[in-house]
């Protein structure tokens, strides 16, 4: 009787050291894709599924255009087939120095066939936050979906459907915010970082921002939108995580407004989006 429990024990340990192995292979052979920010891994996973590990380079509440790279970052970097771009700053400086490094990691734009505002005015510098806008985050979707095909084409099946689906999501999410946006009065909506500008000409909104070409205003700006704010009897200015808030606090305590946090890089992106959408929706009625 003992041999026979211990032979089946023996069995029973066999199988699950098989099945272990099997599962650390499994683990191994599941390839892995970067992107800059978490809005991207939304995007991305809404297509791969499962099929692929998702290395998100910017950590939660940084600064996307103040961001240097780590050695462990390099590193998630390197192990990477993919890595999908989103014409970030740090992106454009160290873009040749990846090719030149890691020249088995395909790079490729997911701003392709999307057409840039100028960033804040300025004619030299294009507005990276094109996946604010859902119509605009379709074209991304058929980017990702392009190069995901050509690197896995025995997933393409799958691929495919997964990208109507999101497609679908995204007319439904467009359809949503716009509902939401339609009667407000106020056009106009203060926000501390200039990020909004393709979900605001989406949207038929005008976006007025703090900060001034990446700096806190001066005194003499500040003054100007304090008495913008009053004019326009603005009672909310949007912040996002991650940025300074003293000229927010100073704008709110001036105007009697108050402070909304939002968050352009959040990897629960739909909802974020719908979240703002609400909070226009009443700043702006």
């Amino acid at each position: 009787m003992v041999k026979k429990i211990f032979f089946l024990f023996a069995i029973l340990l066999s199988f699950l050291n098989l099945t272990w192995a099997k599962d650390i292979k499994n683990h191994k052979d599941i390839p892995t894709v970067s992107v800059s920010i978490p809005p991207q891994a939304f995007f991305v996973e809404k297509i791969a599924g499962d099929t692929v590990k998702i290395n998100i380079i910017l950590p939660p509440n940084t600064n996307e255009h103040h961001f240097e790279f780590k050695p462990s970052v390099m590193k998630k970097l390197e192990q990477s087939e993919i890595y999908f771009t989103i014409g970030l700053e740090f992106e454009k400086i160290f873009i040749d120095k990846f090719h030149h490094n890691f020249p088995n990691l395909e790079i490729v734009n997911m701003q392709k066939n999307i057409k840039l505002l100028d960033f804040q005015d300025s004619h030299h510098q294009k507005d990276p936050h094109t996946w604010l806008d859902p119509v605009l985050v379709q074209t991304m979707a058929l980017n990702i979906y392009d190069a995901l095909i050509q690197k896995y084409p025995e997933n393409k099946n799958l691929y495919k459907e997964n990208l109507n689906k999101f497609l679908a999501e995204l007319d439904n999410l467009n359809l949503q915010i716009s509902s939401k946006l339609e009667n407000i009065k106020q056009k106009e909506f203060i926000v501390y970082h200039p990020s909004w500008a393709y979900f605001a000409k989406r949207y038929h909104l005008i976006q007025i921002p703090v900060e001034n070409l990446g700096k806190e205003p001066k005194i003499k700006e500040l003054k100007q939108l304090i008495t913008f704010i009053k004019d326009k009897h603005i009672k909310t200015i949007f912040v996002q995580n991650g940025f300074p808030e003293n000229a927010a606090k100073t704008l709110a305590h001036q105007c009697d407004a108050q402070i909304y946090i939002i968050n352009h890089l959040s990897k629960d992106w739909e909802k974020e989006l719908l979240k703002v959408s609400d909070a226009l929706s009443k700043a702006l009625k």
